[in-house]
């Protein structure tokens, strides 16, 4: 018998949001829990009739897939999904392959899903972020009646299912494009028990980033270049927060009430997320570094390693930079800009010399994002000497939006999931680390703490290292030190 819950998710965002000040929220339904993926075919069919879409005949199908297989108790899930719709629809697979052993979001591929998806009446994304990520661009690119989309999560490894944003791969460099809701999301206890124990740790690592991002997304908004910021999904997220660790250690051994926990924890994120009407609020600092890795690995045609799990070992590292930067700030009665830092010619220079060995093309690409941002700074210095010189009176607030390293690196540790970047599949040396860590700042339009401590000239060699030296000092005073296995 399936006990899944139906979660009316506009009643939930009114309670984080009851003045509707928010970005609205076009996902209808979450289905979670265990019996889950019977749903789906009703799932659709109630989607259909709600947007008074009768097409004559039965309705089609769009399924899209990749090449990984699947398993639910021990059955082909994608055959069982397909099945279970054919009964109702006429059902049109679409496998998305480029070749790779991990499918990716480039050009060709989503070419490919948008010709899948051609005059469907509805959409099944099944599979993990990706195949996610492609339904929510596909349905949204086409040309017609915007399609039915229901997104069938196969792991708990991202929590970029429940909102209206994907990421792409375009020139090396990974960008986070508009797309769209799914109208529902379906996360089978079953289905995502199954998964690699390494997706769903990796899912644990993701959910990390709340607790240092909001601090970077409140400091933009501090010092005038993001005008986003609001307390609605801080309180969306403190809900998921929490009760994280009473399950957090059930995931290194994939309990399912833990699993189950970290799926609608992460749901939640992302609802975060598109309500937020940006990815600030979950995307900082620890964002980037992966971000950087995957331009590293992407450049020398090397695999790329899971997001949540370079998140994870990434938000270490955040919090330790906030650490230095609060330290600094409490023993500077007035700190200054470097000049150097904010000007242009300087500025292209850094940003080339970081991404040199990438190509010419992915420096021309992060130069631009980092121009406008430069740009923003510069228009908004005014209003960052008045942040700096209030610097008391945010403290208390930006301190509650980030958590200490060392609570970090615990809760990866208790959860299984990657806390160092040694720990991480595939293996990212010490110098790769540091470049990553070091070069973050300068590859996108995006305020964080590692700018603040650029332009108040505290991001030298020196103070790259000693964020690392705190963040293996985090670590190290972890419990359970032994590496992931």
């Amino acid at each position: 018998m399936p006990t899944h819950v139906v979660h009316p998710v506009r009643d939930l965002l009114r309670q984080v949001d009851p003045e509707g000040e928010l970005a609205p929220c076009s996902l209808r339904q979450l289905l979670l829990g265990p019996g889950a993926i019977t749903a789906v075919a009703t799932t659709v069919e109630e989607l259909l009739a709600a947007a008074g879409r009768a097409p004559t005949g039965r309705p089609t199908v769009a399924l899209l897939v990749d090449p990984v297989p699947m398993t639910r108790l021990g059955a082909d899930l994608k055959d069982l999904v397909e099945r279970q719709l054919a009964e109702r629809f006429e059902v049109r697979r679409v496998l998305l392959d480029d070749g790779h052993p991990e499918l990716h979001v480039s050009d060709a591929v989503l070419a490919d899903a948008v010709r899948g998806v051609a005059a469907a009446d509805a959409v099944v994304a099944l599979g993990g972020g990706t195949i996610s990520d492609l339904g929510k661009l596909a349905a949204f690119a086409g040309s017609g009646p915007a399609p039915v989309l229901v997104a069938v999560q196969t792991a708990a490894s991202v929590d970029g299912y429940t909102d209206d944003v994907s990421v792409v791969l375009r020139d090396g460099v990974k960008r986070t494009v508009p797309s769209r809701w799914p109208d529902a999301v379906v996360a089978d206890a079953e289905t995502i028990a199954e998964a690699p124990a390494r997706m769903n740790r990796a899912g644990f690592g993701e959910m990390t980033s709340m607790l240092t991002a909001p601090a970077d997304w409140r400091l933009a908004n501090l010092v005038g270049t993001d005008t986003t910021f609001h307390e609605g999904p801080i309180r969306l997220l403190e809900v998921v927060g929490a009760d994280i660790d009473t399950w957090s250690p059930g995931v290194r051994g994939g309990d399912p009430d833990a699993v189950a926990a970290l799926t609608r924890a992460l749901a939640l994120r992302g609802l975060a997320t598109g309500i937020a009407g940006t990815t600030a609020v979950l995307s900082g600092v620890e964002h980037l570094v992966s971000h950087m890795l995957d331009q590293h690995h992407a450049g020398h045609h090397l695999p790329i390693g899971l997001h949540g799990a370079q998140v994870g070992a990434a938000a270490v590292v955040a919090a330790a930079a906030w650490e230095l930067l609060l330290d600094r700030l409490a023993t500077t009665a007035a700190p200054s800009f470097d000049e150097e830092v904010l000007d242009p010619g300087r500025a292209r220079a850094r940003v080339e010399h970081a991404f040199a060995g990438l190509g010419a093309g992915i420096a021309t690409e992060c130069w631009h994002d980092y121009e406008r941002k430069l740009g923003a700074v510069t228009a908004a210095r005014g209003r960052l000497a008045e942040a700096l010189r209030a610097w008391n009176r945010h403290e208390p607030e930006l301190r509650r939006l980030v958590r200490p390293s060392a609570e970090i690196a615990a809760a990866l540790r208790a959860a299984g999931a990657p806390a160092t970047p040694a720990e991480l599949d595939p293996f990212v040396p010490r110098p790769l680390w540091r470049w990553a860590v070091a070069h973050c700042a300068l590859m996108r339009n995006r305020f964080t703490v590692v700018d603040l401590l650029m332009f108040l000239g505290w991001w030298t060699d020196a103070e790259v290292d000693e964020v690392l030296a705190r963040a293996e000092a985090a670590v190290r005073s972890a419990d359970g030190p032994e590496l992931v296995s």
